[in-house]
């Protein structure tokens, strides 16, 4: 129903940003993320999710379509709603998330407050494929931009991110291609 909406900064709370658009006041329910990238005052954009309950509609915004976009993959997941997504978002940002649903790092989901193992598990288990893609397309920022492929494609061999990053990174610098950079990585010892 609504994209965005775009007005002038009314207030600024923790988790809820009100823009004035149009002489309408839209309260929106926002991660940390979007409430740091909100200006005090001023002109602000935010992508919405309009979610309606039984007895109301509740109005989430968002810095970025990517993180709308999460935000709506998340609450598809059988037992995640509206905060525990705005909790997952407000730990990670969507390419950190995304990096980390496709690499199965359940330890990372569970840092967001209301996250347990076993949601972080039906999480990995209903989203992972879908955003394996993204996540190759964007790196995590723990590893230079160019061996973040081969830390994905460990990854899809099963190590934990943690363990993939930490192989790539013993790999000495220099112009390696993706597959010598895991080759390398696999070896033993």
């Amino acid at each position: 129903m609504y994209d965005f909406v775009r007005g002038a900064v009314v207030s600024r709370a923790a988790g809820h940003v009100v823009l004035d658009a149009g002489g309408v006041g839209y309260s929106f329910s926002v991660s940390t993320s979007t409430l740091q990238r909100t200006p005090a005052d001023g002109e602000a954009t935010l992508y919405a999710h309009l979610l309606f309950r039984d007895d109301r509609a509740e109005l989430y915004g968002f810095s970025d379509q990517s993180e709308r976009h999460l935000f709506r993959q998340l609450l598809r997941v059988a037992g995640v709603g509206p905060a525990a997504g705005l909790a997952l978002l407000s730990e990670h940002s969507p390419e950190s998330l995304a990096t980390y649903i496709a690499c199965g790092e359940v330890a990372q989901l569970t840092r967001a407050k209301g996250i347990g193992k076993r949601t972080a598990e039906r999480i990995l288990v209903e989203l992972r494929d879908r955003l394996a893609a993204a996540a190759q397309t964007r790196p995590a920022g723990d590893v230079p931009r160019g061996r973040e492929d081969a830390v994905l494609a460990l990854c899809s061999l099963g190590l934990q991110r943690s363990e993939a990053v930490r192989r790539v990174a013993a790999v000495s610098e220099g112009e390696l291609a993706t597959e010598e950079i895991v080759r390398l990585a696999l070896r033993p010892g």
